[in-house]
């Protein structure tokens, strides 16, 4: 080897790699950068060194994941794919001699049939972020029309994803000057997804209609869905808490998440007949491979309606 680096270097120097080579997002690095901690804490308790280990190794890390902490077969198969990824970097920069993970005996990822909304179910939470009777005169200083302004904000934040199939990052991203408008109709939005690709995302002319509406008169580099004239969104974690508030009050029984936002939209193009190229497209996936779990959903749809026969 070329020089030693003890894995936290390594780890590091793996993250640069990713964010400014590769172009990898922040959150996804942070997600590498959490994955491989946990594997460097396992090899220091373990006294094994990270640049001579083997796949007998690997498969004690994933045994002790499984057994002795009950981690989910599908997180062990991400963080194993990391470590995938980290050592082919590791091997091709001369700081190992061997990858330990390609001979190792690791988890199949399992295959999840995704969470959606039915088209009653959307109504519902539509209603649930219209309905303003359960809104208080005032709470923590903050006036009825601020907490208004508030949940107006999430009905059209909301509104977009299942209409667009945005990621909840690239969603809060949005800018007006990223809003295509015509005669007073939102048509597109533009999007720097994973990787910084840019996509365009038709909007259905409903929706466009009363999302024109929502962004009419302010400025271009102002982001849509800004706390305040000029300030930025509200953070992914405050946006997932409310949703949740808010499907709880439309008495929806499902583990509803921004993405399964997302989810919802893609299910609804597969009805509508969209290929699943067209779906690969608009969500912005990579690889085709990512967007085939929404070929369960008309299995599992198809399913359903032969046991009526």
């Amino acid at each position: 080897m070329e020089n030693e680096k003890d894995i936290w270097q390594a780890r590091k120097d793996f993250m640069a790699h990713l964010r400014y080579t590769k172009g990898y997002s922040k959150g996804t690095c942070y997600g590498y950068n959490s994955d491989l901690g946990i594997w460097g804490r396992w090899l220091e308790e373990a006294h094994h060194d990270w640049s001579r280990c083997s796949h007998v190794e690997v498969e004690q890390f994933v045994s002790w994941q499984m057994r002795e902490r009950g981690v989910k077969p599908h997180i062990v198969a991400r963080r194993s794919s990391c470590l995938a990824s980290f050592y082919k970097w590791a091997m091709k920069n001369g700081l190992v001699d061997t990858d330990p993970v390609y001979l190792a005996d690791k988890p199949k990822r399992p295959q999840r049939i995704p969470v959606w909304l039915e088209k009653d179910e959307q109504a519902r939470l539509q209603e649930a972020a219209r309905n303003i009777d359960d809104l208080p005169e005032n709470i923590f200083g903050k006036t009825r029309d601020h907490i208004l302004d508030v949940r107006r904000r999430y009905d059209f934040l909301f509104g977009l994803i299942q209409n667009s199939g945005l990621r909840i990052s690239e969603a809060l991203a949005v800018k007006v000057r990223d809003v295509r408008q015509v005669s007073g109709v939102a048509k597109s939005v533009r999007v720097i997804g994973k990787g910084d690709k840019e996509r365009l995302i038709p909007l259905p002319e409903a929706f466009g209609q009363v999302f024109a509406v929502w962004i009419n008169g302010r400025g271009g580099e102002e982001f849509v869905f800004a706390k305040k004239p000029g300030g930025k969104p509200p953070g992914a974690p405050a946006v997932r808490a409310y949703l949740r508030r808010l499907v709880d009050k439309a008495g929806i029984d499902k583990p509803i998440s921004p993405h399964k936002l997302r989810h919802t939209y893609a299910t609804r193009l597969l009805e509508a007949g969209a290929e699943l190229v067209d779906i690969q497209a608009l969500l912005g996936h990579v690889n085709l491979a990512t967007t085939q779990i929404y070929t369960h959903v008309s299995e599992d749809r198809m399913a359903n309606v032969v046991a009526k026969l």
